[in-house]
């Protein structure tokens, strides 16, 4: 069997620029909510986020972590106006910096699709609500094209290889990196760069999910807990991570560095709610028995499972219900990032699978920032707010959707 392997990763957060910045922070037990300064955020309920940094990120920002002849192309489309389009261009170039490739490559990106701002509809409110007959010119000032993130990156990197987005909720990061793996395990490319990119941190974005009651009502820099008893929301969090993916033999021919093996990954559907998970967890359950079996794994073969974990009442006894069906009385540590970087929804499955890098690079478990009481519901081994020390073989990542997309991964120490 062709074996697919990570030889690059880049990655943007709230907790800096670059995996070095990711695990520096998540060594340190770091958690990076605090009040939204993007955009006033003083007439909503929720009023804190996990932001990369105030202010879209211009081409002054871009230019800093990026040198490209290309970039008038950003410039010239506008894609300043879409925050998470600048953060995927820089971690899409750190990976494909770190692996040295120079070969064409397909790219599978993953990407939230909320392309406008609520101040966009101005022009189309009348006495009586919204006025759908207003001329086209006078409505809707679309940002983005949904694809515009994935051209930059192939414009400005220079990639020629078909490009796939993928925009499957708050599974489509991870959903990325298992296309991408099977595209190298059947032959369908030869390298893909792969990840994925969003931010809600905007007025647009903030108010739809504050109406669907998801963030924490609290506004405080605890906001959110994962498996804590009192936990009560999720904290939206923005960003990007991206990999280079392909073959361990053609990786060991030109000598990369692999920095872990993509063992298998599993996928299934609630269908059950569209905000809400199965309360049983079972479909969760069988995404993390399949990936299990494709990589040839029994449960005692994994050492730690970095958890979906948004914090919310409902998701995180559903997940820990999953995680007991699928592994038993084995004691697998579990942790949860979001309390650090936040929910980067579409990008969230690749932010948390580049954290699950961190047991392989500094033999660390990432602990869950703002974890201090557990839920007696959730009956698995939590770790807490400090990382643990500990040398794992082998890792598995959930990511879990709206519209009841689940997706697991299991990633493998390099041999």
């Amino acid at each position: 069997m062709t074996r697919a392997v990570i030889t690059g990763v880049g990655t943007v957060c709230s907790l800096g620029v670059g995996i070095d910045a990711l695990f520096d922070g998540l060594e340190a037990g770091r958690s990076c909510i605090a009040p939204i300064a993007s955009f006033d955020a003083s007439q909503f309920d929720t009023r804190v986020a996990c932001e990369v940094m105030a202010g879209a990120p211009d081409l002054n920002w871009i230019q800093t972590h990026l040198h490209s002849s290309r970039l008038a192309e950003y410039d010239r489309r506008g894609a300043w106006r879409d925050r998470k389009c600048g953060f995927a261009l820089v971690a899409a170039q750190q990976a494909w910096r770190m692996a040295g490739c120079e070969a064409d490559a397909a790219l599978v990106i993953a990407l939230g699709l909320e392309q406008a701002f609520l101040e966009d509809f101005g022009p189309m409110f009348g006495e009586r609500g919204i006025d759908w007959s207003a001329p086209r010119g006078e409505g809707i000032r679309i940002r983005s094209d949904v694809d515009l993130s994935a051209r930059l990156i192939t414009d400005v990197l220079g990639l020629n290889g078909p490009v796939i987005v993928n925009a499957s909720a708050c599974a489509a990061g991870g959903l990325a990196i298992a296309h991408a793996a099977s595209l190298i395990e059947r032959g369908g490319a030869d390298v893909v760069l792969c990840g994925g990119a969003d931010s809600m941190v905007n007025p647009f974005g903030l108010g739809g999910m504050t109406r669907l009651g998801a963030p924490s009502p609290r506004n405080e820099a605890d906001a959110c807990r994962p498996f804590d008893v009192r936990r009560d929301g999720l904290v939206i969090g923005e960003g990007a991570a991206m990999f280079v993916i392909e073959s361990e033999a053609r990786a060991q021919r030109r000598g990369a560095r692999i920095l872990a093996r993509v063992l298998g990954y599993g996928s299934t559907q609630d269908a059950y709610r569209v905000t809400a998970p199965r309360p049983d967890g079972l479909a969760a359950q069988k995404a993390m028995v399949r990936a299990l079996q494709r990589a040839g794994l029994a449960p005692d073969g994994i050492g730690y499972i970095n958890a979906h974990g948004t914090g919310t009442p409902l998701n995180d006894v559903a997940e820990a219900r999953a995680i007991r069906a699928a592994f038993g009385a084995h004691p697998v540590a579990v942790s949860s990032i979001k309390g650090a970087v936040g929910h980067l929804m579409a990008a969230s499955g690749a932010i948390e699978a580049a954290a699950c890098l961190l047991p392989f690079e500094r033999g660390l478990l990432p602990g869950t920032a703002n974890h201090r009481d557990k839920d007696p519901l959730c009956e698995v081994d939590v770790i807490g707010e400090q990382p643990r020390q500990e040398k794992v073989d082998a890792v598995l990542s959930n990511s879990f959707g709206f519209g009841g997309q689940n997706v697991s991964l299991v990633l493998g120490r390099p041999q």
